[in-house]
This record gives C-alpha cells, sequence and structure tokens, in this order.
C-alpha cells in the first residue's frame, strides 16, 4: 500500500504544480487551530487530534473519542476567523465536519476617475470566505493512515459570489511508535468564475515529519502554494506538567526579502495549552510586523464513549482477549479507571523517570488505578495484571 500512495501524491504535485493562473481564496492556506500556529504550522505530521481536520485529513484517524473544537482567530486588519469542527470514531473510519468562515467588514469604496486620481464614494461594503468540509479518515494499516476531506466554497466581494468545490488528500506513515511522516494536498478543484474574471483555488502540498516521546514533540515541513516560493517551518511542543504545554516555532524559506536573520521576531511563533479534564484551551501568538500580531484561540472538547482501541500492534484475537480482561477487571475495581491518550507510554517499577521500564502502554489502553498519592505518577494495573507506575500526563 506504501509503494502506491505516496508516489501518487508525488505524482499529484509535479502534474498540477505547472498551472500559473491567479488565485482566490486566499484564506485556505491560512493555518487554522492554535496548536498548529504555535507550532510554526509545522502540524501536518504532528497532528493526532481532532484539528489536523484542517491540515491533514489523515491524521483525524488517531482520534478515539468524539471530539469538538470551536476556534477563534483575531487575523490581519481586523479580520475574523471563526471554525467549528466535529469529529466522530466509527469502528473501521473516522468522519469529520468543520465550517469556516472569514470575514472583513467596513470597507470604504474607492473608484477610479477618469484622470487615474481616487475618488472615494463614502460607501462601505465588506468580503468574506466561507468553507464547510466532510472528511473521513481510515486507518489502513498498522503504519498508515489515510484521509479526505470534500470542500465546498464561496466566496463575496460586496454583491459578487463564486462557489466551488475542492478535495483535499492526506497519508500519514508511522516506521515506528515516535517517528511520523505525511504527505498531502489541500484545495485540489476547478477554475472558479468572479464576475467577469476567472481564477484557481490556491492549491497547496505539504510534507514533513514528527518525532514524539512521552513529553516531547519535534515537527518539520515543507509546503509550496500555487503562484508562492517554496517555505518551510520548524516547531516543537513540550509537556511541563499534568495541565500545561508550551509551543514555538519558526517559519524559514519565507521569501526573498525575509530570508536573513536581522527578521527572526516576525518568524517566530509561541503559544501554550491548558488542559481540564477532557476540555483543552490553546493560545498561539505570531508577530506580522507592519500588518500587525495575529491572536489564534482554540477551545476543544472529548465526550461520549471510546468507539475503538487502536490496532497498531494488535491482532484481532488479541484485542479479543485484551478487551475480555479490561471489562472483567473493571467490573471487579473499586478505583478509579483511566484511558492512556499518548502511544508507547512507559510502565515503571516506581513513581519516576529514574525506576525501569518494565512496559510500553498503547493508546486507549483502559488502565485500573490503585494509587494516586504521588503528584506525576499514578499506581496502575494493566489488563494482564502487570503493576507499575505511569505519569499522569499521558492518561485521562
Amino acid at each position: 500500500m506504501m509503494r502506491v500512495l505516496f508516489p501518487l501524491l508525488i505524482l499529484s504535485i509535479l502534474l498540477i504544480s505547472s498551472s500559473s493562473t491567479a488565485t482566490r481564496m486566499a484564506f485556505l492556506k491560512v493555518d487554522v487551530g492554535a496548536r498548529a500556529a504555535g507550532m510554526g504550522g509545522a502540524f501536518i505530521a504532528a497532528g493526532d487530534d481532532i484539528s489536523s481536520i484542517w491540515s491533514n485529513p489523515a491524521g483525524l484517524s488517531m482520534i478515539k473519542t468524539e471530539e469538538i473544537a470551536f476556534h477563534h482567530q483575531d487575523w490581519l486588519q481586523d479580520t475574523n476567523y471563526e471554525c467549528l469542527a466535529y469529529a466522530y470514531p466509527a469502528k473501521n473510519l473516522t468522519f469529520g465536519i468543520s465550517l469556516n468562515y472569514l470575514s472583513l467588514s467596513q470597507i470604504p469604496e474607492v473608484l477610479s476617475a477618469a484622470n487615474g486620481d481616487p475618488l472615494p464614494t463614502n460607501r462601505l461594503f465588506g468580503v468574506s470566505d466561507m468553507s464547510g468540509m466532510f472528511v473521513v479518515s481510515k486507518q489502513v494499516s498498522k503504519n498508515i493512515s489515510i484521509g479526505s476531506g470534500f470542500k465546498y466554497l464561496q466566496e463575496q466581494l460586496d454583491d459578487n459570489i463564486a462557489n466551488a468545490g475542492a478535495l483535499d488528500l492526506g497519508c500519514l506513515y508511522t516506521p515506528n511508535n515516535s517517528l511520523c511522516l505525511a504527505l498531502s494536498i489541500q484545495n485540489i478543484g476547478y477554475r472558479i468564475q468572479m464576475d467577469k474574471d476567472e481564477f484557481t483555488l490556491p492549491l497547496m502540498y505539504r510534507t514533513g515529519a514528527a518525532w514524539k516521546n512521552e513529553v516531547a514533540c519535534f515537527g518539520i515541513e515543507l509546503n509550496k502554494a500555487r503562484n508562492r516560493e517554496l517555505r518551510g517551518c520548524a516547531g516543537m511542543e513540550l509537556k511541563i506538567s499534568t495541565p500545561i504545554t508550551v509551543r514555538c516555532g519558526y517559519q524559514f524559506l519565507t521569501d526573498s526579502e525575509h530570508g536573513s536573520f536581522k527578521d527572526m521576531p516576525e518568524k517566530v511563533s509561541l503559544g501554550f495549552g491548558v488542559k481540564i479534564g477532557r476540555t483543552a484551551m490553546d493560545y498561539a501568538f505570531a508577530p506580522y510586523g507592519v500588518l500587525e500580531d495575529t491572536h489564534r484561540i482554540s477551545v476543544s472538547t472529548k465526550f461520549g464513549q471510546q468507539r475503538f482501541t487502536a490496532k497498531k500492534h494488535v491482532s484481532i484475537e488479541k484485542e479479543e482477549v485484551k478487551n475480555n480482561k479490561e471489562a472483567k477487571i473493571e467490573r471487579n475495581a473499586s478505583g478509579d479507571m483511566v484511558i492512556v491518550t499518548t502511544d508507547n507510554v512507559a510502565l515503571r517499577d516506581g513513581p519516576g523517570t529514574n525506576y525501569p521500564v518494565i512496559a510500553r502502554v498503547k493508546t486507549g489502553t483502559r488502565l485500573m488505578v490503585v494509587d494516586k498519592q504521588k503528584k506525576m505518577f499514578y499506581k496502575v494495573v494493566l489488563p494482564d495484571g502487570t503493576c507499575g507506575w505511569i505519569c499522569s500526563i499521558f492518561v485521562e
């Protein structure tokens, strides 16, 4: 499967990138989600929650429970960008929907006089962009996930309206529990008509990698949009305590006049996240020089029962045995039950990172808690009866 998916994506990139027609609906190139923005946009391979619906539809296959998210962005020059998303993990597929709306009102109308001078009319008008997307994602093997998103797009400039449809494609490849490689193509679609002019969508193709462990995530990405030079970004996410995560990012290869380190403050983004129970709030700040600073806020929450357990390294027979053991433990448990939220978490012989690792626990595993006396570690029992200590950051 891997031999087929990645060559197809690469071939599509080479074929479609040859067009140089003018583009519209530039809002499709804007990073959505405070978590992604805090990492400088290097999120195509790092995304494993509902916000991946906007960066790489294949990442949506990583979620284990229903999620809903709201994103607000104060963008350039009094532009507001609002997004709402919902994801539902079924037994074999993950579904997601999103609505995005960007608006800028109170724009003064200025016409051109016969001699070429500007001619104000004292009239105000507005501009808006809207997209609705339906996403389907699937983990096709223990190492590969794929996804596709179908978009309906609308742009309004005063009384002129243009409509279009577009397609997003994405693929994730995880050769091991720490490394993730990703490719995606966004905004594949036909030309659109606005009044008497014809435009194309801002086709974008992205590739990146991410490395994750229990407390940190590092991501790097290269992306190329139609009529824009190749760009790159890198970012880091670090969990510093049970509820708090900090992020930073840096953009490089931005353009010819901003290619030196003297402009570094305009390329750095910062962010943080706070998680309380099953609800997370993320914030990101990114300066844009004379175009003002941008602020992004995202709020997401998980709800409902876990629909399935990740099958990356578990056969069907083993999965059934595991589920039976989990059910038996839960019936006999007198303590709390928690769910592991990160893959390959270490189960240690004692409450600290200096103790030896006795097992590795996969995402979605349900554990019975027998001791919460330690601040950062819980003593838990695995479905097979193994007892050990796990860092509380990685369970909920």
